[in-house]
């Protein structure tokens, strides 16, 4: 049997360890890196320690689940996120990262998943979509058919994304934002809560409105 451990003990953690329990699924403990949370039962899950503790498992005897939900990307940020940091650690050390998928969340025959991805409950994946690796779509954002997500972004609650749309990798799209059919969004773009997407949004840009339109970045 391999062994189930969180990266994580907040909020996201908490979502994550429900869905997990309603698949049936045990998880053995916890880490995070705040010290303050150490030593507590998270829903049931004892939190061990830090990120350090891992390594006092071999990566063939556990699986990891990266459960920090704060992907570090939002207006005015960019760059290596702290959930993206932790994945590529862990994995560069022969650690594997298990997804997440939702009993509740509806995902199509066709949709494919890479590994370490977070379907939350109530999404929606229609027919060819492609969720790239340690992405989360998360409560009841929608990809229609033929969408592309990279690797490493968040699709926050309640996204609508159309057909064959397209992101980048490391990309956050803010609660309630649209997007129409074949739009392309960039690495490292940030689109925020509530946009209307109706045109490309180009790597590393941030938009925001109705319709959504370039913001510059704070220092």
């Amino acid at each position: 049997m391999t062994d189930l451990i969180l990266i994580g003990a907040g909020g996201h953690a908490r979502v994550v360890i429900e869905i997990l329990k309603r698949a049936r699924q045990t998880i053995v403990a916890a880490v995070d890196a705040n010290p303050k949370l150490h030593g507590i039962n998270l829903d049931g899950v004892p939190v061990i320690g830090g990120d350090e503790k891992i390594l006092d498992r071999k990566p063939t005897d556990v699986m990891l689940i990266n459960a920090v939900g704060n992907v570090g990307l939002a207006i005015g940020q960019s760059g290596l996120s702290v959930r993206r940091g932790l994945f590529e650690r862990f994995t560069a050390q022969g650690y594997r990262f298990g997804s997440v998928i939702s009993p509740d969340a509806t995902v199509a025959s066709t949709a494919h998943l890479d590994h370490g991805c977070h379907i939350i409950t109530g999404a929606i994946l229609h027919p060819g979509a492609k969720v790239g690796a340690n992405t989360i779509i998360n409560t009841g954002a929608q990809l229609d058919h033929d969408c592309i997500v990279g690797a490493h972004c968040h699709i926050a609650p309640g996204v609508i994304f159309s057909g064959a749309v397209t992101v980048g990798d490391n990309v956050h799209v803010g609660v309630g934002a649209a997007v129409v059919q074949g739009i392309r969004i960039g690495s490292n773009a940030v689109i925020g809560a509530g946009a209307v997407v109706t045109a490309d949004v180009p790597a590393g840009i941030t938009v925001l409105g109705c319709p959504a339109r370039p913001v510059e970045r704070r220092p």
